[in-house]
């Protein structure tokens, strides 16, 4: 086949070689050596070779005997993160039932940027997977368009609440958000605030910040404070911003934040402040991490099923290769509550 191809299920046209050198006016052997020898083509028109490829967003296929239809063993995995192991478990389940079935996962880390998540997902299909799983329900629609072009079996992981590509396994955000504040209320904090890590990606954390804000509007109180940064999450950036949320809101009594890590260095900056935990301030965090419990206080938090969602996503990705239909299942999780909270009741 010469012009451009079908996918699998019969989506967009796919990019060959032939297309890429119709767009530049030169022949599919000079694209071909611009991908194999960059060397022997000459700058200039390299360039516009390289201009063409990425406009039609092409994907090589990097299997021997290149054929189209031809599948590898890999799943290629994106997360956007590898921050203090946050989807560990979901990978390390996943990949456990995928060995079982003789499948190997293959990761990549997008750091929350879409130009880096495309890029990967473009990397990744040039090997053919059986099939990719990614976070998040958000992505760069080139991105997009790619996964749905390729014919491979795609999951989306951690999120539910939204439209799809294929199928999803993960959790509700903007309920988490919710059951957060929920607890916060039942404890007695009335002056609510969301602080924390919050990049243009990581839409889930802005899910649980409006399930907060929806509580409070719900009881009648004030639109909790939001007091973020666009970088990673971890205790310095905790304690750093609840030095600015005290400065310039001295009444709040109740922080949810958007990870553990950021929790706890809310709770040495409260310290600090001399405001006691739980009785002047209760500290909400999410993520459930192997350290919270052993916090001075112990960190109230809400733990995702990570283990269920890398094994169902697994499962997904297997009864989709078998053929099967797409899937959308919610995965569980479970507010852990400790001793940054006051006692319910």
């Amino acid at each position: 086949m010469t012009g451009e191809q079908r996918s699998d299920h019969g989506a967009s046209p796919r990019a060959t070689l032939a297309s890429v050198a119709r767009r530049v006016g030169v022949s599919v052997n000079t694209v071909s050596r611009a991908l194999r020898a960059p060397q022997t083509v000459r700058p200039e028109l390299r360039a516009r070779i390289g201009a063409a490829l990425d406009e039609a967003d092409y994907v090589p296929n990097r299997l021997a005997g290149g054929l189209v239809r031809t599948r590898s063993n890999v799943v290629g995995v994106v997360v956007t993160s590898l921050f203090y192991s946050e989807f560990a478990a979901v990978i390390d389940a996943m990949q456990t039932e995928l060995v079982q079935q003789g499948l190997q996962v293959m990761l990549g880390n997008s750091r929350y940027d879409p130009e880096q998540e495309w890029q990967i997902v473009r990397d990744f299909l040039s090997w053919r997977p059986a099939a990719m799983a990614i976070i998040g329900l958000d992505h760069h629609p080139r991105a997009v368009g790619l996964l749905r072009a390729s014919g491979a079996p795609v999951v989306e992981m951690w999120d539910i609440g939204g439209e799809v590509i294929d199928s999803a396994v993960g959790m509700d955000h903007t309920a988490i958000g919710r059951a957060q504040g929920e607890h916060l209320l039942a404890c007695g904090y009335r002056r609510l605030a969301f602080l924390g890590s919050l990049r243009p990606g990581d839409t889930r954390a802005r899910k649980r910040a409006q399930g907060l804000a929806a509580v409070a509007a719900e009881a009648g109180l004030a639109e909790p404070v939001l007091c973020t940064r666009a970088e990673p999450g971890d205790p310095r950036l905790g304690e750093a911003l609840l030095r600015a949320l005290l400065d310039d809101q001295r009444d709040v009594d109740g922080i949810v934040c958007n990870s553990d890590a950021v929790a706890f260095g809310v709770l040495r900056g409260l310290a600090g402040r001399g405001r006691r935990v739980p009785d002047d301030c209760g500290v909400v965090g999410f993520g459930d991490s192997e350290a919270s419990a052993y916090m001075a206080p112990p960190l109230s938090t809400v733990r995702p099923a990570r283990e269920a969602i890398g094994r169902l996503t697994a499962q997904t990705i297997l009864a989709r290769i078998a053929g099967g239909p797409p899937q959308r299942l919610v995965a569980g999780w479970t507010l852990m509550e400790r001793g940054s909270t006051r006692a319910v009741g």
